[in-house]
Formats: C-alpha cells, sequence, structure tokens
C-alpha cells in the first residue's frame, strides 16, 4: 500500500513533497507516478489572483492511501472528482464517510482545510479530478460576505444545507474534458486550462450564490455556536489514548444545553459526538500501523481495546480492511 498525508495549503509544496515520498521528481510542475503506484500524473496550475490547482489523471496499481490533515489556517477547497472506483473505495469528506462499491462516482464540493479530506482505494480505481484552494478573503468577495470572518459560518450553513455539493452536468463535464484533452504540446495548453478551470469555478459559485441566498439572510449556526463546536471538538480529540469527555461535560464547556451540543455537532461534522471520537482513534490506530513501528496488539492496546478481536472488528468496519492486513 502507498500512504501519504499533508497538511499544506500550498499545492507546488504538496506536489514536492508527494514526489519525495514516491522517491520520483517534479519537472514542470508535473509528477509522472511510479508504475508501482499508478499510470497517469498529478499537475499544479498557477491561477489568476494567488489562486492554485492541482489536476489528477491516474489509475491505481495499488492501494493508495491520501489524506489531507485539517489545517488550522482557514482555507476552502473546491473538488471535481470523477472516480471509476474497482471493488471499493472509501471517501471522507468534511467527517462525512461515502463507501462504495464498483460504482461510477462523480460529483463537485465545496471543502473546508478545518476537516480532514481522505481516500482508500483499490488497486484498479481510475481517479480524474481538479482541486483548487482559496483563502476566506477570496471566497468572502465571490459569496458577497462584508466580513471575511464571517465566511466559516457561512460555509457551515451551506453545508448543513447541502448547498455545498452539486452532480456534475454537461456543462461541467465540458470544461473538465477540455482541460484533461488539452495537447501537451500546444503553445496556449496552460492558457486554456486556466481559461477552463476559471469559467468551471465562475459556474460553480454562481449557482452556489443563488442557492444560498435565502440560507444565509437567517443562518441556522450562528457565528458563537461554530467556535464552541470547534472547541468541544478539539477537546474530543486531544487525547485519543484516554477516556473521552461525557456529553454534559462537553456541553458546560460549549456553554450550551447537551441536546443543542448533540444535534448541532452532528449537522456539523456528520456524525454522533462519540462516533466522532471513535472514527479519531481508529485513524490514530491506522497512522501506528502503517508506520510500521507497532504490532496490532501495541496498537490496539494504545488506542483503548483491551479486546483485540474488538479492536479488528471495529477496524474492518471503519476501513473495510483488518489491522493485520494494513501492516502487512
Amino acid at each position: 500500500m502507498f500512504s501519504f498525508e499533508y497538511h499544506s495549503y500550498d499545492y507546488f509544496k504538496l506536489l514536492s513533497d508527494l514526489a519525495a515520498t514516491m522517491g520520483t521528481s517534479v519537472k514542470d510542475n508535473k509528477i509522472i507516478f511510479p508504475h508501482h503506484v499508478a499510470d497517469g500524473y498529478l499537475q499544479c496550475i498557477e491561477l489568476p489572483n494567488g489562486l492554485q490547482a492541482i489536476i489528477s489523471d491516474y489509475k491505481l496499481n495499488d492501494q493508495y492511501y491520501l489524506k489531507r490533515e485539517k489545517i488550522p489556517k482557514e482555507y476552502y477547497v473546491l473538488r471535481y472528482e470523477d472516480i471509476k472506483i474497482e471493488e471499493e473505495m472509501t471517501l471522507k469528506i468534511d467527517g462525512e464517510v461515502l463507501r462504495t462499491r464498483n460504482e461510477h462516482h462523480a460529483g463537485i464540493y465545496l471543502t473546508s482545510t478545518l476537516f480532514d479530506v481522505s481516500y482508500l482505494g483499490r488497486k484498479g480505481t481510475s481517479i480524474k479530478g481538479i482541486n483548487i484552494i482559496f483563502s476566506k478573503e477570496w471566497l468572502a468577495e465571490h459569496l458577497r460576505i462584508t466580513d471575511p470572518e464571517e465566511v466559516l459560518t457561512t460555509y457551515l450553513n451551506m453545508k448543513t444545507g447541502s448547498y455545498t455539493i452539486e452532480p456534475i452536468d454537461n456543462e461541467y463535464r465540458r470544461y473538465f474534458n477540455e482541460i484533461l484533452q488539452s495537447e501537451e504540446d500546444s503553445p496556449l495548453r496552460i492558457a486554456t486550462i486556466q481559461n477552463r478551470i476559471m469559467l468551471l469555478i465562475e459556474r460553480f459559485f454562481a449557482r452556489l450564490y443563488e442557492k444560498s441566498r435565502t440560507l444565509m439572510a437567517s443562518p441556522k449556526i450562528s457565528k458563537h455556536d461554530v467556535h464552541q463546536l470547534m472547541r468541544v471538538e478539539s477537546l474530543l480529540t486531544k487525547d485519543v489514548y484516554s477516556r473521552p469527555p461525557t456529553i454534559d461535560q462537553l456541553a458546560q464547556e460549549a456553554a450550551m444545553s447537551s441536546a443543542k451540543l448533540k444535534k448541532l455537532f452532528k449537522e456539523v461534522y456528520g456524525t454522533s459526538i462519540y462516533a466522532y471520537y471513535q472514527k479519531q482513534r481508529l485513524n490514530v490506530a491506522r497512522d501506528m500501523l502503517l508506520s510500521g513501528d507497532f504490532t496490532v496488539k501495541e496498537v490496539g492496546l494504545q488506542v483503548g481495546y483491551s479486546n483485540l478481536s474488538n479492536f479488528a472488528a471495529a477496524f474492518k468496519k471503519e476501513f473495510n480492511i483488518l489491522p493485520s492486513e494494513i501492516r502487512a
């Protein structure tokens, strides 16, 4: 299995770090995958107004685990994905899990770097996509939000209303195909790619703004509640090797009722409080196993499982693979 984790908001640095992990090099802001990992490439593109994009077009030749850890600095990523899944793929986007088998998965998502994103794909899976990263100031301007500090609240309200996801239609697909099919030796290749990406961005945000105007006028989640939820999430994941705080303790820290905390937490993070804690400690377990420095027994005990059968069952349910298989 090839595994790579990152927490950078600079796509050119990301490309350099990924190349180093694979033992290959970056040429013209592009990586050609080593054959044992995949067939295809990743390429970074500089866009107007300081924006960056990364284009993906590859087919996996091995199991592939990619994770962007949450970044304390607030950025937003528009993700265009067209994935043909072989056997099974697990995608985690902003706390929500999508596990699919032998399907064609396609969509456009606005995500936040304040949440984790990860993929676990099997050999034979084909991944085509574009990621574009924005600052909160850029997003504030294009969603006509006066104060950039209100962007996170607006985003979370749009997220709970499912406004940050859009299906791919013929017009989006046309822009995307023109990007991937641009001729390598054309002197206008980069200009064409930049133009089509900007058209894709313009269309997504114009539609998002129209859909969200009513919601933005009467938000479901206040700025104060957003910051309290982020505090709760931080307390919950601070130490996954110990028992988590109780719901009542977390509610007291958040200065809200237990019922309100549970409701808002699920709306923002996509799952219940203890299910979220469970996912985080299993993520830690997976990272320990991938390091190769610990046995399955050591990992299970460290993340709080006295019964290794229960650990293996929980791990299998979360990642659809046994801890012993990950370590192998």
